[in-house]
């Protein structure tokens, strides 16, 4: 029987031609299969375009309306301000209101709200001051938000109920990182003690202002003092 025959050595350049050729069909392939299916889909295709388009549409008009919106608050609110330092109180507080409906929302909302609290306790308005700063300073947690709170523990005094007044400068007091907050909101509370008659209470918070006081602090002898008001005397 005659040998078989072995093919010989593949060219490499021929080879390499193939493959390209094949590629080249592939993507052929693809095209006409993508083409064929758009054919199919057209309408929905055209659809999930325009819905594409109107989202993306809709994104930045929100966005712009969004900066907008921010712009316009920050303006008023300073002009605002302005009309509060000139002495226009009542026009200043009707503004506050419209404002806080207007723009409430933003980021200057609480600025506003604290404001009018503080307008209305400038005039003895302690009710009103209690429904506009209650909503952000019951609970506090933001530097703002303390700020309110203060401002509420003062509305509560002027309403005469003590204990939601010691218990808002508390809360400051136990939630607050910055060294002057805590300090004026033990020693608003302890006050508050002090004048219902709780002297011992009144001197256990003067005594934690002092725990947090340096040994050399200047500040020491005015709370010191304090003690010594009350009949207390700090610790030998």
């Amino acid at each position: 029987m005659a040998p078989g025959r072995h093919p010989g050595p593949e060219n490499p350049h021929m080879t390499q031609q193939r493959r390209t050729e094949l590629d080249d069909d592939v993507f052929v392939a693809r095209i006409l299969e993508v083409g064929s299916w758009f054919k199919k889909n057209q309408q929905a295709v055209t659809i999930g375009i325009v819905v594409l388009v109107i989202a993306v549409a809709s994104l930045l008009y929100y966005r712009n309306y969004k900066q907008s919106l921010i712009d316009q608050a920050s303006s008023q609110l300073e002009a605002i301000h302005s009309q509060a330092a000139m002495g226009d109180i009542k026009g200043a507080k009707d503004a506050l209101i419209l404002y806080i409906d207007r723009f409430g929302s933003t980021p200057y909302g609480g600025e506003a709200r604290m404001l009018l609290g503080e307008l209305y306790l400038t005039e003895g308005g302690s009710e009103q001051a209690l429904a506009t700063l209650e909503p952000m300073a019951e609970s506090p947690r933001a530097p703002l938000e303390f700020q309110a709170a203060s401002l509420l523990g003062v509305a509560y005094e002027q309403e005469g109920r003590w204990a939601d007044a010691e218990a808002t400068y508390l809360r400051i007091a136990d939630r607050s990182e910055l060294n002057f907050q805590i300090r004026d909101a033990l020693a608003a509370a302890a006050r508050i003690r002090a004048a219902q008659g709780n002297v011992a209470g009144a001197a256990e918070l003067y005594r934690r202002i002092l725990d947090a006081l340096e040994e050399n602090s200047p500040e020491r002898g005015l709370w010191e003092m304090r003690l010594a008001e009350l009949g207390q005397v700090t610790p030998g």
